[in-house]
């Protein structure tokens, strides 16, 4: 990124640390430093690790950030389990889920199969697994090659194709919105939905949301069926073809005290396919995310 013609200006972050997986607040002393030295209007978060430290300090002046959710429910919700509850209390479609905390508990399992299984806590596919058939998962769990460890959450396998909800909301209300289906890598197809829209809409109001948000969906065309599998309380990773779609949720979200409360914006619907140099970039980062996650258990 510091190569890029997009950038403007550079900063390592230096001795970062993490205490029961949480940055610690050390780190808010150089984000202090760097909004005065640099005149920063405002900082925004740019993953979940940030979104969690600047949301533990909305309330200190000297950092000027934008509308976060509440740290508590960052953390809470950052939780697939935990999100499956709150889907199962506000009456909102999920795919049957059970919490797994050990081998006998996952061989034990009362779904019907194909089920997936993944981390409670993860992105980006890390440790998501398909299961097609009990016999499947006792051999993946027998020859010790399951790649969530416990306790982790597994949930019946839902057919179709994936699709995102992505938000940006302020005291519980939608500001912008927009879903797209992801048949291909590259591509995103955006679309407008009404059941979707509700379901946001529920969402935000329950949990009295600020911020920007993703929810990760499935759709089962042979039931016209959504399933909302878990909440990203942060930018997500197609940021850029919302972007591309007409819908810059940085930009929106920078200028959200100007926003007309009688106005929700969309995107333009239709296909999107990224220029080669944003593809590239979000490989780019994407890749190295992973990769740093899977050699290290650490977050960027």
């Amino acid at each position: 990124m510091n190569l890029t013609g997009d950038c403007r200006g550079y900063i390592q972050w230096l001795g970062l640390h993490k205490t029961d997986g949480k940055l610690d607040h050390v780190a808010l002393e150089q984000v202090r430093e760097t909004c005065r030295k640099n005149a920063i209007d405002v900082v925004l978060a740019a993953d979940y690790d940030t979104t969690l430290l600047l949301a533990e300090c909305q309330d200190d002046a000297t950092i000027p950030t934008s509308a976060l959710p509440d740290a508590g429910m960052i953390v809470t919700l950052n939780n697939k389990w935990n999100f499956s509850r709150l889907l199962d209390r506000l009456g909102l479609p999920y795919p049957k889920s059970e919490h797994i905390g050990s081998k006998q508990d996952l061989l034990a399992t009362k779904l019907d199969f194909p089920i997936i299984t993944k981390p409670l806590d993860m992105w980006a596919s890390v440790g998501f697994e398909i299961h097609r058939t009990r016999a499947d998962l006792a051999a993946t769990v027998e020859k010790g090659k399951l790649q969530s460890g416990f306790p982790l959450i597994a949930q019946r396998y839902v057919p179709g194709w994936d699709v995102g909800a992505s938000f940006l909301a302020k005291d519980g209300r939608v500001v912008a919105y927009s879903i797209f289906q992801h048949k291909k890598d590259g591509e995103r197809i955006f679309y407008d939905d009404e059941r979707m829209h509700g379901y946001l809409e529920k969402f935000i109001d329950a949990t009295n949301y600020s911020g920007v948000g993703h929810i990760d969906t499935r759709y089962d065309p042979e039931l016209d069926e959504y399933r909302l599998l878990e909440l990203n309380p942060r930018f997500w990773a197609s940021l850029l073809y919302a972007a591309n779609a007409g819908l810059n949720y940085p930009d929106l979200l920078v200028r959200l005290e100007d926003w007309d409360k009688a106005t929700v914006r969309k995107p333009v619907p239709g296909k999107v396919k990224l220029p080669l140099y944003e593809r590239a970039m979000t490989m780019a980062t994407r890749y190295f995310s992973i990769g740093y996650e899977k050699f290290t258990g650490a977050e960027l």
